[in-house]
Parts: structure tokens; C-alpha cells; sequence
């Protein structure tokens, strides 16, 4: 074990004490792509919950704040690189540990080729439609993959200060385009309308139906868990970045969402629902030239979901490869940039074919949605499996601090909200191609499954001697003994 230690400080390590809470806030903030959502997502979500958008927030925002005590709790006992990997691996055990950060993984590697290649389709669309250049969609995407990749790999500090910077100048032009919307109402607006259930055309179902994009749009606050092992005082300031993320753009999407529905015309969201860019035809009339800023603003979400992406997914994908899940070469540490490039490369490479599949082989214009769908099951899947392993874990390691509201009923509150969610999903059967998104979630867990398998096979005690690592590596970075998990 000596041996084994001294080797393991002769090596290259993330470097710690880099991110401060702002830096770990806006890295949650610019994950969750705010602008991205706004534009993107919103049509989704009027189309069933109508005028009403902003009460779906409101009820999601809620959902997802249990499920951010969730990673709040586990961030105070388990602050570890590995995020929900770790949380789920000590909670339900090392086989459930996979999964969840095969979730992850899914959830982190989708969720960012979902924004760069709509982007990508977004501004070879604009650029035609304005200046008549055709500039093939797929070559703005691959450009912006290489300009993630090498922010991601130049540095952990660099790329929080380009997110933190993207991430305020995003908020501003979208609350700038909120207000000019309240100030020019829309033909037949009513400033009451969106805070009335009855205003929604299936009533409180549209509202549960808008809640399925809602919590979409609201996932990343819990971004920063992975970093842990780079963040200062990372029991404390994880906590508090994953709450107020998901607070300050829960506010923000409410307030966006009912400005939106007024801009547009309360009672006219079935064509905002209908139009392809609803936000372009809106923005324009009231912006003008001015509307570029609004492409600025998407440009900038989607560079910055891109990094905020890949930071966590890497570093997942880098606790997995040190406790021996993942071949050792995830665990390497670049000796100057101190960055786990070979994690950081697989996640480019692999979003990248993701966006290129579903681009050429259907269209474009499906790549954010149809990823996104991928994405919506991986993360309400992910969320359950960390609220049962909260209740298990602190009932078994950290039983002085057990309490039933905190660690039982709040995480099972959560994950009975999400079930609906996860049901209304998949019925009513949705339309061509998002019909193909279930089974093609299930085909990647199962192959997952199958090389956890197979993993168990070539060396059995893989799994077991991986959480046993977690458990070990945490100990020596907290300066604690703690016990090793059954």
C-alpha cells in the first residue's frame, strides 16, 4: 500500500483548490443552457402546457429542488470526482454505481452534442436565410466541438473564467429580450392568462405534459459534483452552487416563459408551438438587426454547455478509469494542463458521432430534440437511483445524522414526482422519429450492461474492488478514515 501511495502522488492529479463558488455556480448555470432551453425548448413545452408555461416551471422547479438535496446531502459525506458514480456506488452498491454513471455518461456526452449540433444547424439555417452563405451545418459543429475540446483540455481554470464569462453575458441578452416582450405584449395578451390553470388547453395534464421538457431544461444544476476534487471547501460550496443554479434559473425560466407567452400572444401558443423558430420570428420583429445578439447568446450557450459538459463527464469518465471500471487510460492526467485528456477526447469524439448520426442519417433539425428525448431518460433515471441511495447510505455510514424528513421522505417525494414524468414520456406514443428514442436508450444501457459483464468476467472483483477504490481515494483526499463500503 506504500508503494501504491507513493506512486499515486509521483503522478499527475487534478488540480485542487481551483474553482471558488462563483466558478462552480456558473459552471452549474452554463451546463443547465439557459438561452438554449429558452429557444429550443419552450415551443416543446407550449405545445402542451400553452400559455401556462410558467406553472410547469414553478412545479418542476420544485421537483428538481428535492432532487438537488439529494446531490446536497450526498456532496457533504461523499465530495468526490466521481459525482453521482460515487453517490450511487456507495448508496446501492457497485453494480448500481455503473449504471448511474452510465446514466451520466449519457446524460453529459448527449446532453452536449444536443446543443452544439443544433447550433450548428441554427447558424448555417441563419447565415443562409441572411446573408445567402451556405455553409454546411455539420462543419460549424465540428469546428465548435474542436474549440470545446481544446478549452476543456487547456485547463479547468480556463474554461470556468470563458463559462463564467459566456454564462453572464447569455443571462443578460435573454433577460433583455424578457423585458422588451412585457413591454410589447402581443395581439389578445393577457398579463393574467399564464398564471391560470384553465388557461392551459389540456388543463392540469398539459401542465404535468409541460413538466417533461420543464425538467430538461432545468438539468445540470448538479454539475458541479463532479468537480469536486478541484473545488475549495468542496462539502460546503458544491451544495450551495447545485441550489443556487437551480434556483436563480428556476426564477429565471418562469420569468422567461410567461414573457415569452405574452410577447407571443397568450392565446395564440398553438402557433408559437407550431412555428420552427418561434423566438426568431418574435425577436426580429421587435429587435431587428438587434437580433443578433439573441444568435450571440445561443452561440455562447452552446460553447458553454459544451465545456460545463465535458468538465463533468470527464471527470466521471476519469474516476471510473482510476478505480479500474474503465481501462486505466480514462485516469490520465495531462502533466501540465492537469486535465484528464483521454476522458476529455472520448466525450468529443463520441457527442460528435452522436451528432452526425442522427444529422445525416434524418435531419438536422431533429439532432436537439431527439438527443434531448435520450437525455430526459437518463437523468430522470439517474435522479431516482440518487434518491434511493441517499436513504440507504446515510442510514448505513452516517446514522447520527439520519433523519426521516431529510434522507427518506424527501427523496422518495422526489422520485414519485418523477415517475408521471418518465410515464408521460413514452404515452402517448410520440411522433416519427422520437418514437425510436426508448429503445434506443435501452439498447446503450444494455450494452453498458453488457461490458460491466463482461468486465465481472475477464476479472472477477473488478466492480467490488472499484467502489472499495472510491471509498479509499475519498478517504485520502478528505484527510478521514473511512470505512470501506460492503
Amino acid at each position: 500500500m506504500p508503494a501504491t501511495t507513493a506512486k499515486s502522488n509521483a503522478e499527475p492529479q487534478l488540480r485542487r483548490n481551483s474553482l471558488g463558488l462563483p466558478e462552480l455556480l456558473f459552471h452549474a448555470v452554463t451546463h443547465i443552457g439557459p438561452a438554449t432551453s429558452v429557444v429550443f425548448i419552450f415551443p416543446g413545452i407550449a405545445l402542451r402546457a400553452g400559455p401556462v408555461m410558467p406553472l410547469s416551471f414553478v412545479l418542476s422547479t420544485i421537483v428538481c429542488s428535492f432532487v438537488a438535496g439529494t446531490v446536497f446531502q450526498f456532496s457533504k459525506y461523499v465530495p468526490s470526482s466521481g459525482g453521482y458514480y460515487a453517490f450511487a456506488t456507495r448508496g446501492l452498491g457497485s453494480r448500481a454505481g455503473f449504471v448511474a454513471a452510465l446514466n451520466y455518461l449519457i446524460y453529459g456526452v448527449l446532453g452536449a452534442a444536443a446543443a452544439v449540433g443544433f447550433l450548428g444547424y441554427l447558424l448555417s439555417d441563419t447565415l443562409k436565410e441572411e446573408f445567402h452563405l451556405n455553409v454546411p451545418w455539420w462543419m460549424i459543429a465540428s469546428a465548435t466541438t474542436a474549440l470545446i475540446w481544446t478549452l476543456t483540455h487547456r485547463g479547468i481554470q480556463l474554461s470556468a473564467r470563458i463559462t463564467t464569462i459566456l454564462g453572464v453575458l447569455e443571462l443578460i441578452i435573454m433577460l433583455a429580450l424578457g423585458i422588451t416582450f412585457l413591454i410589447h405584449p402581443g395581439h389578445g395578451s393577457s398579463y393574467l392568462a399564464p398564471l391560470l390553470p384553465a388557461s392551459s388547453p389540456h388543463h392540469f395534464e398539459g401542465i404535468l405534459g409541460g413538466m417533461i421538457f420543464s425538467i430538461l431544461a432545468l438539468a445540470g444544476f448538479e454539475a458541479p459534483a463532479p468537480l469536486a476534487q478541484e473545488a475549495r471547501l468542496p462539502d460546503k460550496s458544491i451544495g450551495r452552487a447545485v441550489m443556487l443554479s437551480l434556483f436563480s434559473i428556476g426564477i429565471f425560466y418562469i420569468f422567461m416563459s410567461y414573457a415569452s407567452a405574452i410577447g407571443w400572444g397568450t392565446g395564440r401558443m398553438a402557433s408559437f408551438a407550431a412555428d420552427s423558430n418561434p423566438y426568431y420570428v418574435i425577436g426580429h420583429s421587435l429587435w431587428g438587426t438587434g437580433w443578433w445578439f439573441v444568435v450571440l447568446a445561443l452561440t455562447n450557450c452552446g460553447v458553454a454547455v459544451g465545456i460545463a459538459s465535458t468538465n463533468s463527464a470527464s471527470r466521471v469518465m476519469y474516476t471510473m478509469g482510476r478505480s479500474g471500471v474503465l481501462p486505466a487510460a480514462f485516469a490520465r492526467i495531462h502533466p501540465i494542463h492537469l486535465t484528464p485528456t483521454v476522458a476529455i477526447g472520448v466525450a468529443q469524439i463520441t457527442g460528435m458521432v452522436a451528432i452526425l448520426v442522427v444529422g445525416l442519417v434524418l435531419r438536422p433539425e431533429y439532432i436537439f430534440n431527439f438527443l434531448g428525448t435520450i437525455v430526459t431518460f437518463a437523468v430522470i433515471t439517474l435522479y431516482i437511483m440518487a434518491n434511493l441511495a441517499l436513504t440507504r447510505y446515510v442510514h448505513r455510514e452516517q446514522r447520527a445524522h439520519f433523519t426521516l424528513w431529510r434522507h427518506v421522505f424527501i427523496p422518495s417525494i422526489a422520485t414519485l414526482a418523477l415517475l408521471p414524468v418518465l410515464f408521460v414520456t413514452v404515452y402517448p406514443v410520440p411522433a416519427w422519429p422520437y418514437t425510436l428514442t426508448p429503445y434506443l436508450f435501452l439498447v446503450i444501457v444494455m450494452v453498458g450492461i453488457a461490458y460491466m459483464q463482461w468486465c465481472e468476467w475477464r476479472n472477477p472483483g473488478t466492480l467490488r474492488r472499484g467502489a472499495q477504490m472510491i471509498v479509499l481515494c475519498e478517504s485520502a483526499e478528505d484527510g478521514h478514515e473511512v470505512a470501506e463500503s460492503p
